[in-house]
């Protein structure tokens, strides 16, 4: 019997709650029979040739949509996992990860792929039957828009554990063992994978850290620059957004909030900033649990009449660089200067609420 599509088959924005993973998620997706490879992995002499036409360097995120023309030409294996789910995955990549399984599994460390290729014609379905049920906002804010989701390529992976004969794929139960992770990681650029979505650098993927989702280069020498140097695929590509490639994110220490929280307060800062043109900025800072607690009646007194109340209230400081003489005719901005700790005031209603962006500037 099939394994019920999890929580992770839909949405995305961080690795460790609901809200985060469904973006890059997307176990228990069956490809179409048109799409797939038959479950024996055979394909035929049309596809075969059609191979040399992908991309292993393609860039699919928000920003850029799946290539034109890719899931013809794509070459699928398919197999069925530990949990009863069918898989289809590009063909190199599940032979690399084969490779990279059994040389774990010689280390006493045992995987197995929640999910891998998925059409666009099945993340359109998914999101029409969440904005049915959910409405836009929701939707707009969980789940990836048909087309830009990196799973179309076949060459995004997510893993999960097998502990003690178990296993271990919900989102929260395997951010829970980064020990485990810590073995796994070091050894993905050996069979050209990289970790796609590192810790605290969504401002340039988009997505929050996800432990379990790599993604098939074709290229060890390649993924291992890359994961030496640190970056995300998108600064390994200079395929960052000018106006925020050199900022510096400080997450700082809260007991109050984690890393996906400060992840989807950013979405609406960023959001904001990315009117402000010519402008770029060069640091976000969570500004502490103290300015936080302290800042919940100020950030109610904003909101809009009859709207329910605010129970968290995220501030953050920002440094930027406001735009030429040119560019700042008709705005309030003092052209080129750099303007420090500017604040930025959030509020949410509950721990899986949206945080909404009430104002921003000094004091």
């Amino acid at each position: 019997m099939s394994k019920a599509m999890s929580r992770r088959t839909f949405i995305s924005a961080s690795g460790a709650t609901f809200a985060a993973v469904i973006l890059a998620g997307c176990s228990g997706s069956n490809a179409s029979s048109s799409a797939s490879a038959s479950a024996s992995g055979s394909t035929s002499a049309s596809s075969a040739s059609a191979q040399s036409s992908i991309d292993y360097m393609v860039l699919v995120n928000k920003q850029h949509p799946l290539p034109e023309g890719w899931e013809d030409a794509i070459e699928l294996e398919s197999f069925t996992n530990t949990v009863d789910s069918k898989v289809d995955v590009e063909k190199k990549a599940y032979a690399a990860y084969l490779d990279l399984k059994k040389e774990l599994e010689a280390e006493g460390v045992y995987v197995d792929l929640d999910s891998a290729y998925r059409p666009v014609a099945d993340q359109q379905r998914i999101w029409d039957e969440f904005m049915q049920q959910y409405g836009e906002e929701y939707t707009k804010r969980t789940v990836a828009v048909p087309g830009y989701s990196e799973h179309h390529t076949g060459l995004a992976l997510d893993l999960y554990l097998i502990v003690d004969g178990k296993n271990i794929d919900e989102n929260e139960d395997m951010m829970a063992l980064p020990e485990i992770w810590e073995k796994i990681h070091p050894k993905l650029a050996d069979h050209g994978f990289i970790l796609r979505y590192l810790p605290q650098r969504k401002i340039f993927t988009g997505y929050s850290y996800e432990p379990w989702h790599i993604r098939y280069l074709d290229d060890p020498a390649i993924a291992r620059e890359i994961t030496e140097k640190g970056l995300t695929y998108e600064e390994y590509l200079n395929e960052v957004d000018p106006s925020i490639a050199g900022c510096v994110v400080d997450y700082g220490q809260s007991e109050i909030y984690k890393d996906a929280d400060i992840d989807t307060a950013l979405d609406a800062i960023l959001a904001e900033f990315a009117n402000w043109e010519g402008c770029t900025m060069q640091r976000i800072a969570y500004a502490g649990d103290e300015l936080a607690a302290s800042k919940l009646d100020y950030v109610n007194g904003l909101r809009e009449e009859g709207a329910d109340e605010f129970s968290q209230a995220i501030v953050f400081l920002t440094d930027f660089h406001s735009p030429s003489a040119e560019q700042a005719k008709e705005t309030a901005w003092k052209p080129d200067t750099d303007y420090k700790d500017y604040g930025w005031y959030l509020g949410r209603t509950g721990a899986d609420s949206a945080w909404k962006l009430l104002t921003w500037g000094w004091g």
